[in-house]
């Protein structure tokens, strides 16, 4: 039993989750950023040097008259002005181009990690909420993470650099300035924490709402066919109320450090005036010494305020990560071992030895499962729902490993071999035919991107897929909608079938390929599926027990173990538990004659 879920929040504090963003992804960006840090130098620089130009504006032009300086200052300020405009164009441009590659190499992280995460852990997520992650979560991470990059590096270089210019201007000033910040340090700090927890609960229950879209919009015949329409509008109206309440709860928060940034700064001001002013009055200062010190007191609140926002927007930013990093953390357990080999394939003979699992939420599947599939031979597993049979067909592939026992393939247990050569010898067609949105080319060569368009046309005529594909408005490139929505039933499992038949592997695993289908449909497939098997070891699970009559053995599963075994003619002999599900669905079938299964599909 392995722990897949991703369910649990991550604990890591504000500089971790920042520390492990940086260390894992801005690395890669030194060299931009040296470039950006040098802008924002300039951009502090700059910024500092106009606050400064204030005191011999006012004691050289205004009081002394001096007409040397009104020419030369004009243009200093000018040229100031100009640099720190190309400056903040720079590092803006540079910073935001660093935040938007560290999202998109997350977003790739992300999503290349979940195509390696194992089975056990989409079985135990709703494909909803990992879809959040991509939209809702990365959308927050862009949205504040790549403005705090920018904003945060900024704001505090260009606040250093006034703050310096205040206290090269005057010490007791400066010290009277600062006396109100620390009193903004604990409101901010409480607020942050605040804006991070609601935050993540709305990126929570964002996941929910993409959730219930994906659960409407994959069973709308369900929801046309019960006319519920209405029902699962409520359903997503209560989830939506719940959302805008977390969104004004997030609005009333970010909105809090103006005001209390606006009621301190003025405080600091005033102080400054009053005790200023005094100075001035006594001599102590000259005026413009005084304004230069009050036009950097002025410039710095700019980016004080700046900074109280940025950090309700990087807890609402790192609140999005958080989840990231709750996926990335959650890490596959079935892998290759350290001495992993490649599958080599002399025969093609399957064996279970002993062979137990029990899944996650504790029900055991299989219980000292032990069966051979000879090479080359056609093999049925039968059992009523629940006993096992799919449990086994997803343990060949690895899809789950065994707690005791193993699963030998030519006598190599396949958990020292390589996954990739594991599962390209091995093809499957499922009950439900997977299919992408993209051409029926691109669906029958799907993982063989150098199949030849012969090799491709071959599979499908193999897979009596050709002559509808040609029918088809741009035949092989036509487009066949998500999930092959376009085509029908038997189609869908054709062009399965040609896949399959394309892949050419020596194994072959049958999950109730043919149950789905209509009678007629389930003709059009059957000698598909004969020539498919021809030399491969094949295993089915059979739906339809007058499908596998002429195997050459079936073992009939129950509560995780192979009861019986045989021939279908033994079996029926045996008069056990294979007889009695034979006869029981032959029954039915005499009743609902239409609903009979042909004679054989091997």
């Amino acid at each position: 039993m392995t722990d897949s879920t991703i369910e649990k929040p991550y604990k890591d504090d504000s500089l971790q989750l920042l520390n492990r963003l940086a260390r894992e992804h801005l690395h890669r960006h030194v060299k931009a950023l040296i470039q950006a840090v040098l802008c924002m130098l300039v951009v502090a620089g700059s910024t500092a040097a106009l606050a400064y130009m204030i005191q011999p504006a006012l004691d050289h032009i205004f009081f002394h008259k001096d007409s040397t300086m009104l020419t030369l200052i004009p243009i200093v300020v000018i040229a100031l002005s100009f640099l720190k405009g190309i400056a903040t164009y720079g590092q803006s441009v540079i910073m935001k181009s660093i935040g938007q590659r560290m999202v998109m190499d997350l977003q790739v992280k992300l999503y290349s990690h979940l195509l390696y995460a194992d089975i056990a852990m989409f079985n135990a997520t709703a494909s909803g909420k990992l879809l959040s992650r991509f939209s809702n979560d990365i959308y927050m991470i862009r949205k504040n993470v790549t403005s705090v990059i920018t904003g945060l590096a900024r704001e505090l270089v260009t606040l250093i650099a006034l703050v310096g210019v205040m206290f090269y201007q005057n010490f007791e000033l400066s010290m009277i300035a600062m006396l109100v910040m620390p009193l903004a340090l604990y409101p901010m700090r409480r607020l942050g924490r605040r804006m991070r927890k609601v935050s993540r609960k709305t990126q929570e229950d964002l996941a929910k709402y993409v959730s219930h879209l994906d659960d409407s919009f994959q069973g709308i015949r369900i929801v046309k066919s019960h006319a519920n329409e209405q029902g699962e509008i409520k359903r997503a109206d209560n989830i939506m109320n719940g959302i805008f309440d977390l969104l004004m709860k997030a609005i009333r928060i970010e909105s809090l450090p103006a005001p209390i940034m606006e009621t301190l700064g003025g405080l600091a001001i005033a102080l400054v005036i009053w005790y200023g002013g005094y100075q001035v009055m006594a001599g102590v200062t000259t005026t413009g010494a005084f304004f230069s010190f009050i036009a950097a007191v002025l410039m710095a609140y700019r980016p004080l305020k700046g900074l109280s926002g940025v950090n309700t927007n990087l807890q609402e930013g790192l609140a999005a990560i958080s989840r990231i990093y709750e996926v990335l953390d959650v890490h596959p357990k079935i892998t290759d071992a350290p001495t992993a080999v490649p599958l080599e394939i002399a025969k093609g003979k399957i064996e279970f030895d002993n062979v137990q699992f029990t899944y996650e939420e504790g029900k055991q599947a299989l219980k000292n499962l032990s069966f051979t599939a000879e090479a080359g031979k056609r093999i049925a597993l039968v059992g009523t729902s629940g006993s096992g049979k799919t449990t086994i067909i997803n343990m060949i592939t690895r899809f789950y490993d065994p707690e005791a026992g193993s699963i030998r393939i030519d006598d190599q247990d396949i958990r020292s071999v390589t996954l990739s050569s594991l599962r390209q010898s091995i093809a499957m067609v499922n009950q439900e035919a997977t299919l992408f949105d993209d051409t029926i080319r691109a669906n029958i060569a799907y993982g063989m991107p150098n199949a030849s368009e012969e090799s491709i046309i071959a599979a499908a005529y193999d897979a009596a897929a050709h002559d509808f594909i040609l029918a088809l408005p741009q035949g092989y490139d036509t487009m066949i909608g998500q999930h092959g929505i376009r085509l029908s039933g038997g189609q869908r499992q054709r062009i399965a079938i040609a896949r399959a038949m394309l892949k050419n592997a020596p194994i072959l695993l049958l999950d109730e390929a043919t149950s789905a289908l209509d009678t007629i449909s389930e003709q059009q497939i059957q000698q598909a599926l004969d020539r498919l098997m021809q030399g491969r070891t094949t295993i089915v699970i059979a739906h339809r027990l007058s499908t596998i009559e002429h195997v050459d053995c079936i073992f009939v599963v129950k509560d995780g173990e192979i009861i019986e075994s045989g021939t279908h003619a033994d079996l029926l002999k045996k008069r056990g538990d294979y007889a009695k599900l034979y006869h029981r669905q032959f029954e039915r079938q005499a009743v609902l004659p239409h609903q009979t299964g042909l004679a054989s599909v091997v």
